[in-house]
């Protein structure tokens, strides 16, 4: 017999013992008996619970749980919603889809020669130049957009012809890749996902009919992935059905922008006056091709020249400046207390004198991130950058 039951057995014959003596007055007793209960109880749980204690044994946690994580940016931001006016540029290119939802509201993605145009139901490239208003698509795009409405980013991906019993090819970044007996495992989405590939999943390039292996997967590439049902563990698994292995992600070489360019294409767009103004930079001569729209544009106070007297014509532009020049063109308006150039990482490089611009600029949509969340007012300027914000201007 254990010691627990020999203790309560003991406590048991105390309560009968108690009920048949005789000398003990009935209001003693009752008033002992809930006491002697509450004590056997006491008891048995100091005798039990050490023991179960004892045969508890304890699960490690693989890792630690920390309520004090970072948050991370994701590598994108997944909008669905029906295309309503699609902007195409002078050579026919879509420079802009303006998007409506009824989740996600209105927005407008900026179209870049990076922008990869998918077809869901065939895993393959899509052609862009059939789309309408009216289209329902997918858009994975950047997390960084301008305080404007609608406001403006920039599409990654569009996805189009997405099948009514089939899920939405998914765009990701590759973080980490490892191998196992034939299997592949893709780490993405800040750690939060693995995705595994085996010789049961497609695999091809985009706009290519080549055929990729799983070997062509690498850390910092990209992925259009077709999957099912997720595991809901952390990290989130599932099983490719295919993936897409998309072009790497280096920006085009971009028509960088000069002094003397953007004072002529201003120029141009404001019908080329003619100004009696006396130039004097020592840089310009008056047979220059750029000179009536230097004279114009300095008359404008659109530009200045350098301390030494020179204009610089040749001169490359950076974004602050392009900004601060055109800020100036649309009349210089200012606005209070804004506070949307303090989500990029490098906003103390902006120069104190282009603040207003680049505030007016970010709040009305004309200019975003140029790389992750970075705004590189101090990096050069290109000609698409330069029409694209003119051609919005226009259009306010």
């Amino acid at each position: 017999m254990s010691t627990q039951a020999i203790i309560t057995l003991i406590v048991f014959v105390a309560v009968i013992v108690l009920l048949i003596w005789k000398p003990i007055h009935p209001i003693v007793i009752g008033a002992c008996i809930p006491t002697v209960l509450a004590l056997t109880g006491v008891l048995a749980c100091a005798l039990v619970l050490p023991a179960a204690a004892a045969q508890t044994t304890a699960v490690p946690i693989s890792q630690p749980i920390s309520t004090n994580a970072p948050a991370s940016m994701p590598d994108s931001v997944l909008y669905y919603g029906t295309v309503q006016e699609v902007v195409k540029g002078e050579d026919g290119s879509i420079r802009q889809l303006r998007m409506d939802s009824e989740r996600y509201g209105q927005y407008t993605m900026n179209i870049t020669q990076d922008t990869l145009w998918i077809d869901s139901g065939n895993h393959t490239a899509s052609d862009p130049a059939d789309l309408k208003t009216g289209e329902g698509v997918y858009v994975f795009h950047s997390a960084i957009s301008t305080d404007s409405l609608p406001p403006q980013t920039e599409a990654f991906a569009v996805v189009r012809n997405i099948p009514m019993d089939a899920g939405c090819a998914q765009y990701h970044e590759i973080e980490a890749v490892s191998q196992e007996g034939g299997q592949v495992s893709i780490t993405t989405d800040n750690g939060s996902l693995y995705i595994r590939a085996d010789d049961q999943t497609g695999l091809s390039f985009y706009g290519s009919d080549e055929q990729a292996t799983l070997e062509d997967l690498q850390v910092g590439g990209y992925v259009m992935a077709w999957y099912g049902a997720v595991a809901e563990s952390y990290p989130a698994q599932t099983h490719a059905q295919h993936l897409m292995l998309l072009p790497a992600q280096d920006q085009p070489v971009q028509d960088t922008l000069t002094r003397a360019e953007l004072v002529m294409m201003l120029h141009e767009q404001a019908g080329k006056p003619v100004v009696n103004y006396a130039m004097q930079y020592t840089d310009v001569s008056g047979d220059a091709e750029y000179a009536e729209a230097v004279r114009w544009a300095t008359s404008e106070k659109l530009v200045s020249g350098y301390d030494n007297g020179a204009f610089g014509p040749d001169d490359t532009v950076t974004r602050e400046q392009l900004v601060t020049i055109l800020w100036r063109w649309a009349g210089s308006p200012m606005l209070m207390d804004y506070s949307g150039l303090s989500q990029f990482s490098d906003a103390a490089d902006i120069s104190l004198w282009a603040q207003p611009a680049l505030a007016w600029a970010h709040q009305n949509g004309y200019i975003a991130a140029a790389e992750g969340d970075k705004l590189l007012p101090q990096g050069e300027a290109d000609v698409q950058l330069a029409q694209s914000i003119l051609q919005n201007i226009t259009k306010a």
